[in-house]
């Protein structure tokens, strides 16, 4: 099968998408797959990438990089690629590769699937609203009226994606992200140096969105009770590490936050094991990375509860919290105690194992393809 992923660009700074796809890729060429990506990027950041064979990555170029519109030589490399194509697997909504690519698939009346990762979901609307409103009526709504599939990474996401028109008689696939567990085994981790400290770890993108500045009024609200409390935010800037440097500076947490430029392979990993507890404060999160490879890895994760992670939740593989400060800081001390840690870290090793495989959730993506072409 010729297999073609299109998504606006491979950048780390553009969080889960990019990792996502180059696992699609991973294995599906594995599995002898003829795999396409078409994407922009300046350096790939993926374990496996370079030794992997039957992949074509094509890299384009933007005309205008706001709202990632495609110059003319991305335009004909996606149309090439989308030519060929058994199906074409489209990746998030709302930028001008997207837009291009579903235009052309129409053109050429290919099988398209399309995994929004969040993007079409009610809240992300909001962001942008009265463009996204009048960009989706006159052109949006018939790309999306045509792709025949859509991919969801959990139920919520489908549910606040009704809006758009026909898309409950879309053939329709509801499936985790996953994650290489047997390349996690392989992987050494190191011991943790540090006893003194109850670290907790943030690692991500630096974006509005992951509401970072409510884990510095965490660690100034925890740090009035005890002054044993590190903050390590590790991540790519995406346009508020100043803001949060001065904020930082303000609270008189210099001596219990560190902000660390993006950590990528096996290092991060030591990293997620060692922290006492990873936190995601986001004010949204669809199929959170951070969050899979927490538990892939079976660490310790505090989280809020718009990150979508109620499942994990009530499985007791991560701990949920409302965005009160009160209260995380008592979900952190609960955390802190070593017998509610070593319960979590267990739970979250299972729930991985049983839900987050990705061999077991590459197959039923690949029997969802199947069923487009077919």
């Amino acid at each position: 099968m010729i297999i073609t992923h299109i998504v606006s660009s491979l950048d780390s700074n553009q969080g889960g998408p990019p990792n996502v796809v180059l696992n699609f890729a991973e294995f599906q060429s594995k599995n002898g797959h003829n795999v396409n990506i078409v994407s922009q990027y300046s350096k790939i950041k993926h374990k496996n990438f370079n030794n992997l064979k039957n992949i074509n990555l094509e890299k384009g170029n933007f005309l205008f990089k706001k709202h990632y519109i495609p110059n003319l030589n991305f335009i004909f490399k996606i149309y090439n690629n989308i030519k060929k194509s058994d199906i074409v697997h489209l990746h998030g909504v709302w930028n001008g590769v997207i837009s291009v690519s579903s235009l052309i698939s129409r053109i050429l009346n290919k099988k398209v699937i399309m995994t929004p990762h969040g993007s079409l979901d009610s809240y992300n609307l909001n962001n942008k609203y009265l463009f996204k409103k009048i960009f989706y009526h006159f052109f949006e709504k018939f790309n999306l009226n045509y792709i025949q599939s859509f991919h969801f990474l959990n139920s919520n996401e489908y549910k606040n994606s009704f809006w758009v028109k026909n898309i409950k008689k879309k053939n329709i696939l509801i499936q985790s992200n996953g994650y290489d567990l047997n390349y996690l085994k392989k992987i050494r981790i190191k011991k943790k140096t540090n006893k003194n400290k109850i670290e907790i770890t943030y690692i991500g993108r630096l974006n509005k969105i992951k509401n970072i500045e409510l884990q510095l009024d965490l660690l100034k609200y925890l740090l009035k009770h005890k002054n044993n409390y590190k903050l390590n935010i590790i991540g790519p800037d995406d346009g508020i590490l100043d803001k949060l440097k001065k904020k930082a500076q303000e609270l008189k947490l210099k001596k219990n936050v560190s902000f660390i430029k993006p950590i990528y392979g096996k290092e991060k990993y030591s990293i997620i094991k060692n922290s006492d507890i990873m936190i995601l404060t986001s004010f949204y999160e669809c199929n959170s990375i951070l969050a899979i490879e927490t538990m892939a890895i079976g660490g310790v994760l505090l989280c809020t509860r718009n990150c979508n992670l109620s499942h994990a939740g009530k499985y007791g593989a991560v701990k949920i919290s409302d965005y009160k400060l009160k209260k995380l800081a008592k979900s952190v001390n609960y955390l802190s105690n070593q017998k509610n840690s070593n319960i979590i870290r267990k739970k979250s090793l299972k729930y991985a194992k049983e839900n987050l495989d990705i061999e077991i959730n590459m197959k039923k993506i690949q029997t969802f393809y199947n069923k487009i072409k077919n």
